[in-house]
């Protein structure tokens, strides 16, 4: 447990930046929000707001703590003040390594030479951001989940010269404003972006062969496979089959005829890019969001979310321990 928080500054006004500030203080702690352009705060703190609103109709936040969390939040345009008494600073701008390079190096200046620097990237190696960096040892990835205030997992990934005192120190913050944070190797995707491709690759390629249906997919997934996820893990599952089941003459077939693709140009996911359907941002995508509400897709995923945490939550502090059910 820490004694105390460190005072923390978020690098980036965008929504994951601004989730990331309210994560924060909601925890307690006092977070500088930094954006370069002064302009583009005051929505940012408009939003976090939003976001405390929708935790406290929802339960999962006191009304009566509002002002005091949104004042723990203090909007800051220059770079230097926001980082100047900061014992964590995160970066969470646009997945380009050479700008979150330079804001990391322009932060590392001004920052204590104490100071834990980390981005929320899901793609870019911790390696290749903490190389540029004087103090390589003081930078690890905390990967939040979008929505970031919400998703209590965040991924924590060092680097090759990050010092154990650097994830320590990133954990101990993050369990306490909450998070349930887990060490992840420094590897293309970490772990959770690498759950999330191979589902997609396999699901593509079954939707490319003509075999299935994108909605039919994600039918299995939100209403079967996840409906048993919060219970049991893939190994958990593994062990109550049985890995004689595992490595049966059937579950090799399967695995036999996973797709093993390497480039998601050969799927449908390239077919749709090439046409120009991004999604939602264009409109469409394997889905047709012009007739679908966006919005309310968003907003029904994270009421989804929210009912997830009250059940995990009621659960763990329902649980017998152990020692006392032998």
């Amino acid at each position: 447990m820490l004694a105390s928080l460190p005072d923390c500054s978020v690098l980036g006004p965008g929504t994951m930046g601004g989730q990331i500030a309210l994560s924060l203080a909601m925890g307690g702690a006092h977070v500088t929000l930094w954006g370069r352009r002064a302009e583009a705060l005051g929505p940012a703190l408009d939003r976090c707001a939003e976001g405390f609103d929708f935790l406290a109709a929802h339960g999962l936040a006191k009304s009566e703590d509002r002002a005091a969390v949104l004042d723990r939040i203090t909007p800051q345009p220059d770079l230097a003040k926001s980082v100047m008494d900061a014992g964590f600073v995160i970066e969470a701008i646009t997945e380009d390594l050479a700008l979150k390079r330079a804001l990391l190096d322009e932060a590392e200046r001004a920052a204590p030479e104490t100071a834990i620097l980390s981005s929320t990237t899901s793609a870019i190696s911790a390696g290749d951001l903490q190389s540029g960096l004087r103090r390589p040892r003081n930078f690890c990835i905390a990967h939040y989940a979008q929505p970031a205030h919400l998703v209590e997992l965040v991924e924590v990934v060092p680097g090759h010269g990050t010092a154990d005192t650097a994830v320590a120190a990133t954990t101990a913050l993050l369990e306490a404003t909450g998070k349930t944070p887990v060490t992840c190797p420094d590897i293309p995707g970490f772990l959770w972006a690498r759950i999330q491709h191979t589902v997609l690759r396999e699901f593509a390629s079954l939707v490319g062969r003509g075999l299935v249906t994108p909605d039919a997919c994600d039918t299995i997934l939100k209403v079967g496979y996840a409906s048993r996820l919060p219970a049991m893990g893939a190994f958990e599952h593994a062990d109550l089959a049985g890995l004689d089941l595992i490595n049966s003459d059937a579950s090799k077939a399967v695995w036999a005829d996973l797709s093993n693709v390497t480039d998601p140009a050969e799927t449908p996911v390239g077919e749709l890019f090439g046409s120009g359907h991004l999604g939602m941002k264009s409109g469409r995508g394997f889905y047709d969001w012009k007739l679908r509400d966006a919005e309310a897709f968003r907003r029904q995923r994270d009421e989804e979310i929210i009912r997830r945490i009250k059940l995990n939550r009621n659960a763990r502090t329902k649980r017998t321990p152990e020692w006392e059910s032998a």
